[in-house]
């Protein structure tokens, strides 16, 4: 088993000493261990052009990412090749690494698996087999372990945040470990707490890939959502039915005090809606499919109506030599 582990902070600083501890702990049971620092990385942003989707949902392609010349490639690769992850990252302003939700931004809907699912299945029907279809290993099972830490409780978006790095590559999260008030580079080391709990993580994530995938348990902080054991939840006050909707998986519920505490209730028939599940995720490509992708009746008007935005002041940009 391959398990690797992306350090989003500082070299040789707190994110990375968990994230090295937690794949010590690993590789003590047997796993081949790796490390790459994404700051090491140079990756360009997503441009939001959709070719990805575009490619898996219309052209039963691969989902290629049609941006390169950067390191995107090489990142790509470790992750469809590894079976376990270890995510950790400092967190900056309430939220992991930027360069974290870069990457995010360009995986997220070319690596959703029910995208890939789609075009899979769509090859198969109509006897594709010529061009690249989706990768292979998209589909097989893995488990990830993530990490935060901060200097101070100023930490909301900070796990809910990892997840969603996870969430459309199916990755099952089997822990979460939020370490704060280590604002110092390198003071990690000086919890002992800390280090082990990291390193229970790692070993965690290392069983978890040795047994069968129904034995997989969750080992971290609850939170409120029962499915994906967030604890970022965001009112909706105009849903009577669902005054609250999970941040992270998107399942819907209500919420209630119980002896002076918050409780998110999720109906057992409305779990399956949960971005978590390959069924809520086949849902969020149906929606996408016949809403977003589908061509507008007046598209012919589009060059004519952009006219009025494309003409509309310049753009400014710094001098250069």
């Amino acid at each position: 088993m391959k398990i690797l582990g992306i350090s989003c902070g500082r070299r040789m600083s707190n994110s990375e000493i968990l994230v090295k501890e937690a794949l010590m702990g690993a590789e003590e049971l047997g796993a081949e261990v790796e490390l790459i620092r994404l700051n090491d990385l140079q990756i360009k942003p997503c441009t939001g052009c959709n070719a990805c989707v575009v490619s898996l949902l219309e052209k039963c392609g691969s989902g290629d990412c049609v941006i390169k010349n950067d390191d995107y490639g090489f990142i790509e690769e470790k992750i469809m090749e590894c079976d376990g992850l270890i995510v950790s990252s400092a967190i900056y302003e309430k939220s992991p690494s930027g360069l974290l939700k870069t990457l995010n931004d360009r995986m997220g809907p070319s690596h959703d698996i029910a995208f890939r699912m789609i075009a899979k299945k769509q090859r198969e029907e109509r006897g594709i087999t010529t061009g690249k279809g989706p990768d292979e290993r998209s589909f097989k099972q893995r488990v990830a372990s993530l990490i935060a830490v901060g200097g101070s409780e100023w930490d909301t978006l900070a796990l809910p945040m990892l997840h969603l790095f996870t969430l459309p590559m199916q990755i099952n999260v089997v822990d979460k470990m939020l370490v704060n008030w280590v604002g110092l580079p390198g003071s990690v080391v000086f919890k002992e707490n800390e280090l082990n709990r990291a390193r229970q993580s790692g070993r965690h994530v290392a069983e978890t890939l040795m047994n069968p995938n129904t034995e997989a348990k969750y080992i971290g902080e609850s939170g409120l959502c029962p499915i994906c054991h967030s604890k970022l939840v965001e009112i909706r006050n105009h849903d009577d039915n669902y005054p609250a909707i999970c941040g992270i998986c998107g399942v819907k519920g209500t919420l209630e005090v119980e002896q002076g505490k918050v409780k998110f209730n999720v109906a057992e028939e409305d779990r399956a809606h949960s971005h978590v599940l390959i069924s809520g995720k086949f849902e969020h490509a149906d929606e996408l499919y016949k809403v977003s992708l589908k061509p507008n009746s007046k598209a012919g008007e589009l060059p004519e109506r952009l006219k009025k935005y494309k003409n509309y002041l310049s753009y400014s940009r710094p001098a250069r030599n």
